[in-house]
């Protein structure tokens, strides 16, 4: 290919890069990609075949530029800074999310180049995690591409959960990339200890590693714990609730008003069967048992 020939090509991937972006495959039209690049519409053809190969090729452009900027992590390497680096390639260039997200909702599957772009990145990303590139090592592909990629997606969710902080300025950026840094090298972290993932050391002591693993697990270790101390406070009032229930009922039953056991049951229908009705009244043991909740 000549000189001239490989500028008319570049022209045309940037012009159409940018319509892709802005419209995806069935919104471009080829008529604005040549204006844009200030090109004879016929090259895109003679080049391309057409629409639907220039969109492969500018896929393959993008992620050609984005294999060459953001390489993945050695063996023992900072999986942390990986992401961080995933984040600001996105931050810079917008529009291959954008690519990325018409590509999906096209739903054309990958091409054979696409494909092979992902299975290398995949046996790289293992070979950081010193283990075999199978399907634990896609999700965590997986998930750290989403934790670069989501803020970058929909900013506007962004601004409505961090508001002043959104990743709309300098500073903000700054914050969001720091916190995406610190919760990837973490949850890697705490794989490693779960014995799921092992990801050696690479760096100096380890101590910001250990700092980024707490700082995690204090997000999501005391789950678990708060809830169940949470039903446990709920199952003591709601104890507390039946026992004032029933002496409520006694009181009505056997005071001046003398409510009658039938029409008490109605007043607890949903909390308390006629029967369990009926014990409480005449003192019952077990009460609890009978107290309605859902079964």
């Amino acid at each position: 290919m000549t000189r001239s020939s490989d500028a008319t090509r570049k022209s045309l991937l940037e012009a159409a890069r940018a319509e892709f972006a802005a419209q995806g495959l069935a919104g471009a039209r080829v008529d604005r990609i040549a204006d844009r690049a200030g090109i004879n519409k016929e090259r895109i053809y003679r080049y391309f075949g057409g629409k639907d190969g220039l969109f492969d090729a500018v896929m393959a452009a993008a992620l050609q530029d984005f294999a060459e900027v953001v390489a993945l992590p050695a063996h023992g390497g900072d999986i942390g800074e990986y992401v961080g680096r995933l984040y600001d390639h996105h931050q810079r260039h917008p529009e291959m999310v954008r690519l990325l997200l018409w590509e999906g909702l096209d739903d054309r599957g990958p091409t054979e180049g696409h494909a092979e772009h992902y299975r290398r990145r995949k046996e790289a990303l293992a070979a950081g995690l010193g283990r075999a590139a199978d399907a634990e090592v896609g999700r965590v592909m997986l998930t750290l591409c989403g934790l670069a990629n989501w803020p970058n997606s929909v900013p506007q969710v962004a601004r409505m959960l961090l508001g002043d902080e959104a990743p709309d300025t300098p500073d903000g950026r700054a914050r969001m990339r720091a916190f995406l840094v610190s919760f990837a090298r973490a949850a890697v972290e705490r794989d490693t200890a779960e014995g799921d993932i092992a990801v050696p050391d690479g760096r100096e002591g380890g101590s910001s590693q250990e700092v980024d693993r707490q700082a995690v697990n204090g997000l999501t270790d005391g789950g678990v714990d708060t809830a169940a101390d949470d039903l446990r406070r709920a199952l003591a009032e709601a104890d507390a609730a039946r026992d004032r229930l029933i002496s409520a009922m006694r009181a009505e039953h056997d005071g001046g008003r003398g409510t009658s056991a039938n029409r008490l049951a109605r007043k607890v229908d949903g909390l308390m069967s006629r029967p369990l009705v009926l014990r409480a009244l005449a003192g019952g043991d077990h009460v609890e048992q009978g107290v309605e909740d859902g079964a």
